[in-house]
């Protein structure tokens, strides 16, 4: 009976894979550099299953085997497992971690001293041609590269471009600063993070929480809660988005094309 039951939910387990492969939803749940040990497992389980059902050895039933059942039970309720907007501030970010690896003498959270906060008028900016036009191939790998670069003053003044939701209540963002970006995957859903750009604008009130945008502006100098200096976007151009027609999820620039990170590497940051 016992034997029957797992080869039983086996078989479930293999078939939502496919269910979930077929209904392309499976980024919705893995990063692309992780699925292929998820669809591999499909024949182990189908092989597993068959071995159960045809073994003469006789298990006995245990009502504590229906713990087998959680994951069905969970992944009914978590719908198509596609995250919203609204789940960001409640997730960490990246730049949580990147204030976590500051290692400089004289570093106190949420200090003011010497923040950038003024708004400099950038009107007479081209976009026509951006120095940076962050895509899905390249979100992580230069939203990394930024923020925290190594020679900061090297980008001021640089142009960039970027679709993405916003992010204004975090504790890991500066007074009067907001977040543009989106889930950073490199695993899972499970272990997604907010992902993305520190920004500012002259009204902050104008940027709506959890809204997809499109914006274009100039980088500066700033400073995170920790009054690490990083690099900043003073948004100069903005329009709302739809976005249903956007990716949600960025994933580490090698899980795309060939793996190289072509799309990041030719900015030459490192």
């Amino acid at each position: 009976m016992k034997n029957k039951f797992i080869g039983f939910v086996c078989l479930i387990y293999c078939g939502i894979i496919l269910f979930i492969i077929l209904s392309n939803q499976m980024n919705n749940y893995l990063s692309p550099s992780m699925q292929k040990y998820i669809i591999i497992s499909c024949p182990f389980l189908i092989f597993t299953s068959i071995s159960l059902f045809i073994s003469k050895s006789s298990n006995k039933f245990s009502i504590f085997d229906l713990i087998l059942l959680l994951p069905l039970i969970i992944l009914f309720f978590a719908g198509n497992g596609r995250l919203t907007t609204d789940f960001a501030s409640n997730r960490n970010s990246t730049f949580k971690s990147f204030g976590n690896n500051i290692k400089k003498k004289n570093v106190h959270k949420n200090s003011n001293k010497n923040r950038n906060d003024t708004y400099n008028d950038y009107s007479d900016v081209s976009f026509d041609d951006v120095d940076f036009e962050i895509i899905d191939e390249n979100y992580a790998g230069l939203s990394d590269e930024i923020v925290y670069n190594s020679n900061p003053s090297s980008l001021v003044g640089k142009t960039i471009r970027l679709r993405g939701f916003t992010l204004k209540r975090s504790s890991f963002l500066p007074k009067n600063y907001f977040g543009i970006g989106k889930y950073l995957i490199s695993c899972c859903a499970a272990d997604s993070s907010f992902g993305g750009f520190m920004a500012k604008i002259n009204d902050l009130s104008k940027i709506k929480d959890n809204t997809w945008y499109e914006m274009e502006g100039v980088l500066e100098l700033g400073r995170d809660t920790y009054n690490q200096k990083i690099l900043v976007i003073n948004v100069v151009n903005y329009k709302k988005i739809n976005g249903d027609n956007e990716e949600l999820y960025m994933y580490p620039c090698y899980a795309y094309g060939d793996g190289s990170c072509s799309e990041v590497v030719k900015y030459n940051l490192s």
